[in-house]
Parts: C-alpha cells; sequence; structure tokens
C-alpha cells in the first residue's frame, strides 16, 4: 500500500521541470531518530528548482505523521510514498518484493539519482538502483550496522554485505569523519568514495540565553528547585538507557540533591521495561527538545556506538556543558565545539558520574562552547553541502 502526495503543476511548470534532476530519498522507517531527520529535511529543503523529490519509507514510524499531518504543507511538491513492503525486521519475501517495486518506481519515474539512509534502506535501495540502472545512487551513512557490541558472527556478516554494496555505491555519505574512518578501517569502500556532511539540525532553534524552563521539569513530576542531567534518545542497546541508571545512581550517592530526566522511547514510543523513580524519571518522547534542553543543566549521552548524535548538537547549541561516552560521533563533536574532558569509557558508569557530580559541585568548569564550529552542523549548511555533491 501506499501513501502518495505531490503537485503536479501546470504544463509550463512540468516543461521547466524536465531540465530538473528527479531524485529518490529511501529510508526504511521514519522513527525518531538522527537519520529519519536528515532524510526528510532534505525531501523538505533540496532546491526545487534543481531537483524533483521522491521521498520512499517504510510504514508504521513515529515521524509519518510529519507527511500525512498538518505538517505535510512543508512538504509541497514532494512525491510522498509510505509502502508496506519496506519492513524493518529482516524478511526474505517482503525485502524482494520491495526491491523489485523499488526499482520499478526508479525506472517509471526515471530516477537520476537514488540518496539512501539506514541500514536496510541503503541494501533494499542500492540493490534496486542498480536493477534500475540509476547512474548516481549514494548511500549517507549514520552509522554502520556492525559494532563491537556484536557477536563475531553478525560482525562479519554485515562488513562483508557493507563491503559488497559499497561496490555498486557512486559516492558513501558518512555523517562525520570518525564514521568515515571505521567504515576505511573496516574496508568498506576507501578514502576516496568517502564524502563527510554532518548531520544538521535547525541550530537557530537551541540557541541563545534563555532562562531555565522550570514549567517543563514540574510538568513532568521533576522538582524544578533541582540541578537536573537529561538525555534524549530511543531505549535500545545503542542508546545505553541501562548506562545511564547505573551513572545516574552512582552521582546521586555523591551528590543526592540533583535529579535525571530521560526523554524517549521504544520505536513505537513506549518505555517497556523503565520506571520512574523520585530522581530518575523516563518521561517518553518529547515533542519539544527546545523547551527540554532549556530545563537541563547537564546533558548526559552515555551511548554505547553512535554515527553523529544530533542532540549532543542542540545540547551544545543550548550552552549545556556535554557528559559523553568517549566513543566515535561523541567525541568528534566534543572536539570540534565542546569540552573533550567531558568524555568517559562507556564501560565506567562511575566515570560518568564523577563529571556530572564535579560539574554540580563546581569543581569540574567546563570549557566554553565553540559555537563557530556548529555552523557546520546547521541543517541549512548540511543540505547546500548535499546539492554540492547531487549537482
Amino acid at each position: 500500500m501506499r501513501t502518495k502526495q505531490g503537485l503536479t503543476g501546470s504544463r509550463s511548470e512540468r516543461a521547466a521541470g524536465a531540465e530538473k534532476k528527479n531524485i529518490a530519498i529511501v529510508i526504511t522507517r521514519l522513527d525518531l531518530g538522527g537519520a529519519q531527520k536528515t532524510a526528510l529535511c532534505l525531501a523538505r529543503k533540496l532546491d526545487r528548482k534543481k531537483f524533483n523529490v521522491h521521498f520512499i519509507a517504510g510504514r508504521g514510524g513515529y515521524l509519518d505523521r510529519v507527511l500525512t499531518g498538518a505538517e505535510k504543507r512543508s512538504y509541497k511538491g514532494v512525491v510522498v510514498n509510505l509502502w508496506d513492503e519496506i519492513a524493518h525486521p529482516i524478511s526474505p519475501l517482503l525485502d524482494s518484493i520491495a526491491v523489485f517495486k523499488l526499482a520499478r518506481y526508479f525506472k517509471r519515474n526515471n530516477m537520476e539519482i537514488v540518496n539512501t539512509h539506514s541500514s536496510k534502506a541503503g541494501i533494499l535501495g542500492r540493490k534496486a538502483a542498480m536493477l534500475a540502472g540509476v547512474k548516481r545512487v549514494y548511500h549517507t551513512v549514520h552509522g554502520f550496522p556492525f559494532h563491537e557490541y556484536q557477536n563475531p558472527t553478525a560482525h562479519f556478516f554485515y562488513v562483508m554485505i557493507e563491503k559488497i554494496f559499497a561496490k555498486i555505491t557512486t559516492k558513501l555519505i558518512a555523517v562525520g569523519r570518525d564514521t568515515a574512518e571505521y567504515g576505511i578501517k573496516k574496508g568498506v569502500g576507501d578514502a576516496g568514495m568517502y564524502e563527510i556532511i554532518r548531520a544538521g539540525i535547525e541550530t537557530a532553534a537551541f540557541k541563545g540565553k534563555k532562562p531555565k524552563d522550570r514549567a517543563f521539569l514540574k510538568k513532568h513530576g521533576l522538582d524544578p528547585r533541582k540541578f537536573t542531567a537529561g538525555m534524549i534518545g530511543n531505549l535500545k542497546k545503542q542508546k545505553n538507557p541501562d548506562g545511564f541508571i547505573a551513572a545516574a545512581k552512582a552521582a546521586l550517592k555523591a551528590e543526592p540533591d540533583m535529579q535525571f530526566v530521560f526523554a524517549g522511547g521504544s520505536a513505537a514510543g513506549a518505555q517497556e521495561g523503565y520506571e520512574s523513580s523520585e530522581k530518575i524519571k523516563f518521561i517518553g518522547w518529547t515533542g519539544e527538545p527546545g523547551r527540554f534542553m532549556r530545563a537541563i543543566d547537564i546533558f548526559f549521552l552515555p551511548s554505547l556506538w553512535e554515527g553523529l548524535p544530533c542532540t549532543l548538537v542542540q545540547a551544545l547549541c543550548a550552552g549545556k556543558p556535554c557528559v559523553a561516552s568517549d566513543i566515535g560521533g561523541n567525541r568528534e563533536i566534543l572536539e570540534l565545539a565542546g569540552d573533550k574532558r567531558l568524555l568517559y569509557n562507556p564501560k565506567s558508569p562511575e566515570d560518568a558520574a564523577a563529571l556530572i557530580a564535579g560539574i554540580k559541585r563546581g569543581k569540574i568548569k567546563p570549557a566554553k562552547i565553540k559555537s563557530a564550529a556548529l555552523k557546520e552542523f546547521d541543517e541549512d549548511y548540511m543540505v547546500r553541502e548535499y546539492e554540492r555533491v547531487f549537482k
């Protein structure tokens, strides 16, 4: 089943549109995450004078409502497709159907460029582009599907798959230097295949000195007077919610007069298995990330692996000290614009607790945030860089 929207335009508009490049942006499912927001931003902001934009995603994500609700006006002129056949779990039957459906769509609509996001869509979309004879295929790597926390067999399998599909890719667009270097180290393409375009956010929405949003804390059952450390992320192993809890408990032992808040849930928005306590709150997804950043005093990101975490950039734009695990992506951002002294070993929540408690006590003074470096993380800058690559 497909949901499709778009404007056919007048005859003169269609004639002018013939000179534009037809581009398909493909992503697995619109869960609430950086890859999804990047893909949606490109669909919304690519220059309509240069590109006819088609957006294809699996159905059932948290952000589907962006394309089907009141916000769909922002995607005027974009041909939107939400397909049941593009599903998140591996399914030989559905995956095969999706590949041939994509290939048929690419041929029928004379796609000149295909840009895939997320690992599953990267495989399906690139295979379909090859079958359809699409000449220019770009895969945006928001983070590879292989990482050190996998069992060796799964790790080897995913590395081999990415190596194979790199051979039918025009360029690999990495969201950060660390991501590109990791791919090169594993033999997924060579250095010449990579373009580094950092994932962008609406930086202006988070910048500016604003008072602490105590009403937001009160609304979610938190004490508006207390020093607050917070995180936004999903409840997956990658984001390490268990590490968040362990660090919070250790910090509260050392410094009881503070509290922790975790905004996020599963793909469906739920919070299975994570119950709030008086000083460690799980509040589910928030549609107000700007208010969340204004409400907290420290942003804390304990991820086990990352591509390039947009929430870390949001926090830095909001002027918040950021304590983060010392991994690729986090390291790159804090070295560029934050304070790399606030990185810690992701396997040691006690180290994170010591940093958080030290900032709370004033014994650790975070360095001044390098706001000039944040321009590379702005979504308009990101879109211009993609247009440069797609020209």
